[in-house]
């Protein structure tokens, strides 16, 4: 039986997957979709892996880059490399998505999402995204589904060292050095980088006051270790992030100012034992502890900073019973504390939340069927149950239906109950009802088709307004009620060393109250991706389209329409020495994601990378 993998402690005995631009291996083994190992094949929900492989080909330079080609996802950027950016999941934003690294739970709760622009890409082994609610599983925020990094860790008995270096457009620099050493009982390994990159003035509009280049610096340490003692394997891992980002916005409370800077540390430590108990039963327990910190500058002077300083514990049973009936079944704990001076004024400055969850799923021939269901206690505004349905039927060895609901949940951030003056307490969890309808077909020789209807309502959506006694003064209520409904289509064939990827997403995002459709939303999006393998040599073509969107909640202000096309290649030399090299936004085209904010025009970048 496949032991549970719930932590990074137990994700680092996963291997490497070799999929090629998104392609999606039914072998492929995904932890996200039910928290625990189970070959792609078997999930009833969606998901996409992102593989070491893709990363290296497509030489992304943020994990936006990354997942930009992914079904029923868009982007919305506020400049260039290390900018905010947003992630929308079917037509949701980022804060209803739950986000883990290796197994933990990344973000600020005061701002209530994670900043994925500081997650280094050279570290990343790969990325899976679960497209559907998952509160029943992981609790809140898991309304648009799930993303989770796993880190780069070496195979069991496989020693290497890596070294990797490479300029490009903007002076943008990148570095990196890892390796890993294991025997049959042991495994480390580590991982630093550095990123660099001079930028553009990403806010053109204050030009009056002066032009700027706005650019970003990061630096990361990975350490992993792992040891197996009997039916245990324990493992523990740290990772530091550490960041600074010029930007003409000194944040979401401060001034909009051509000098304003803002400085980001991440800490993670985590550890892990996973027990194989019996042959059918196995038990994992982890522990993490987490911290966000976020320093603001205006004009060269310490302004806000906000902390998040994070907590969480977590027991989990599985058991795998010889006629195809697995149970899941734990335990969740998490603590949020806030600090620093962005947070003096707030009433309440920590939190828990406890949880209990079960999944039971039933692999017959012919179908899968899958039940989940979970309880969380939340400190600060009691309990909530989330549950979902889930059941798959092969109508032939090729064609298959699947047919999902479930519910989930997103909690109140601290800044929307105990922000100074405007905060709420009374407010309640916004809540969500989401059903799915697809179809799959797969042959042996390759050619995959999909279609997913699918339909979301939130009730009770938090949203800052003005207040009727004082229009100046803004306060977050549950006032909006949104439905999204939406059709995926997704296609891809291998046709000798060519391989071809097409995804499209039909997409009606609405606020009911109004009639109106939800800002930043392309109710059209399209991406095709073809690679070509020429002997030693690997060629990548991709083209992304967004369609309009509305900046607006009158819906009377909309961004054009734009299409990107991106090259890259990969030359292998030998099995030591890879070369690699990309153009993004080939045709140097004029757009806007963002409302105020400037795009990169064409980018180059070359990368070298040896293998011992």
């Amino acid at each position: 039986m496949k032991n549970i993998i719930l932590s990074a402690a137990v994700s680092a005995a996963i291997a490497p997957l070799t999929s090629t631009a998104y392609a999606a291996d039914p072998m492929s083994i995904v932890i996200t979709a039910s928290r625990y190992e189970q070959a792609q094949a078997d999930t009833s929900t969606p998901v996409t892996v992102i593989s070491k492989d893709d990363i290296q080909q497509q030489q992304p330079k943020s994990v936006a880059e990354a997942v930009a080609l992914t079904p029923g996802l868009q982007v919305t950027s506020n400049g260039g490399y290390g900018q905010s950016s947003t992630l929308y999941l079917r037509g949701l934003s980022q804060k209803r998505m739950l986000i883990l690294v290796d197994g933990v739970q990344i973000g600020s709760a005061t701002l209530g999402e994670a900043s994925l622009q500081h997650i280094p890409v050279d570290q990343i082994e790969r990325i899976e995204i679960v497209r559907g609610a998952r509160s029943s599983l992981y609790g809140s925020s898991a309304i648009a589904g799930v993303i989770q990094i796993f880190t780069k860790k070496p195979a069991q008995e496989a020693n290497y060292a890596e070294i990797e270096a490479g300029i490009g457009s903007m002076n943008t620099q990148q570095a990196s050095v890892s390796g890993g050493w294991s025997n049959s009982k042991s495994k480390i390994s580590a991982n630093v980088s550095h990123f660099r990159t001079d930028g553009f003035d990403v806010m053109p509009d204050k030009a009056s006051q002066g032009v700027d280049k706005d650019g970003y610096e990061n630096t990361a340490l990975k350490l992993d270790a792992e040891h197996k003692i009997n039916q245990h394997t324990i493992s523990a891992g740290l990772q530091v992030i550490d960041g600074k980002t010029d930007s003409d916005n000194c944040g979401p409370y401060g001034a909009s100012d051509n000098n304003c800077e803002s400085e980001i540390d991440y800490t993670t430590v985590y550890a892990g034992v996973d027990s194989q108990i019996t042959e059918s039963f196995s038990l994992n327990t982890s522990a993490s502890v987490y911290q966000d910190s976020l320093q603001r500058f205006e004009q060269g002077e310490k302004a806000s900073k906000f902390v998040t300083d994070t907590v969480s514990l977590g027991l989990q049973g599985h058991l795998a019973l010889d006629n195809n009936i697995t149970f899941i079944n734990g335990f969740d704990y998490k603590k949020d504390d806030v600090s620093g001076s962005g947070v003096d004024g707030f009433k309440e400055k920590s939190r828990d939340n406890k949880a209990i969850f079960a999944l039971l799923e039933s692999n017959q021939q012919g179908s899968k069927t899958a039940l989940s269901v979970r309880v969380d206690d939340n400190e600060a505004f009691g309990s909530f149950t989330t549950y979902g349905f889930e059941n798959t039927i092969n109508l032939s060895e090729r064609i298959s239906l699947s047919g999902n609901f479930a519910k989930a949940f997103k909690a109140p951030t601290f800044n929307d109950m105990y922000w100074p003056d405007s905060g709420n307490t009374e407010l309640d969890p916004e809540e969500s009802n989401t059903a799915s309808l697809s179809a799959n077909y797969a042959d042996d020789n390759g050619l995959q088709l999909g279609l997913s209807l699918y339909q979301t309502e939130v009730d009770d959506m938090i949203a800052w307004a003005p207040t009727e006694q004082d229009p100046s003064k803004w306060q977050p209520s549950n006032i909006n009620s949104v439905e999204i409904k939406g059709i995926e289509l997704s296609a891809q064939a291998s046709v000798g060393a060519t391989h071809i990827l097409f995804n499209a997403d039909l997409m009606e995002p609405e606020d009911k109250s109004t009639g109106k459709v939800l800002i930043y939303r392309a109710q059209k999006t399209a991406n095709l991706r073809i690679t070509q393998q020429i002997n030693k040599l690997t060629l990548g073509f991709d083209t992304q389209y967004t369609g309009t969107r509305y900046t607006d909640a009158a819906n009377t202000d909309k961004l054009s329409a734009y299409t990107l096309l991106n090259i890259d290649g990969q030359y292998q030399i030998n099995p030591q020495l890879q070369l690699s090299a990309s153009v993004k936004n080939l045709t140097d085209k004029e757009y806007v994601s963002k409302k105020g904010y400037a795009t990169a025009d064409r980018t180059v970048f070359g990368s070298v990378r040896y293998r011992f």
